[in-house]
């Protein structure tokens, strides 16, 4: 039962840390692509691959809270908070890459400082939230 315990617990670090790896992705991308259209394709296809990974997080946390017998802890309730708030950004963020013209400057800086505030704040709170889950542990 430990080894459960402890591969789904790796597994779910492992997926988040791959979380980490395309929002720095992103970062980079929203700084160095200069070209808008380049830009927005790129966006259209990575978006995809990280509410994936996103449920995949979900998916791994529902396995590890199922291992550990569903006790719910306030660690719990702040990772699902964290979780629906990435949800809840990402497809604000779907939202106004949508709204965003290409040709638009104003526009595309503004969806481009939304797109580094986004995976910023995601990569700050999956950091802390995992800090605070191995503090309370």
């Amino acid at each position: 039962m430990n080894e459960m315990i402890t591969m789904s617990i790796n597994l779910h670090l492992f997926i988040i840390a791959a979380t980490i790896l395309l929002a720095l992705y992103n970062i980079y991308a929203s700084n160095k692509i200069e070209n808008e259209a380049i830009y927005i394709n790129r966006m259209k296809y990575i978006q995809p691959q990280y509410l994936m990974i996103t449920s995949a997080i979900v998916f791994t946390g529902a396995v590890v809270m199922a291992v550990n017998h569903f006790n719910l802890r306030i660690s719990l309730v702040i990772m699902i908070i964290a979780v629906l708030w990435m949800f809840y950004t990402s497809i604000k963020k779907h939202t106004l890459r949508q709204n965003s013209n290409t040709n638009d400057k104003e526009s595309m800086q503004a969806f481009r400082r939304y797109v580094k505030k986004k995976y910023t704040i995601d990569i700050v709170l999956m950091l802390v939230v995992g800090a605070v889950s191995f503090a309370l542990r």
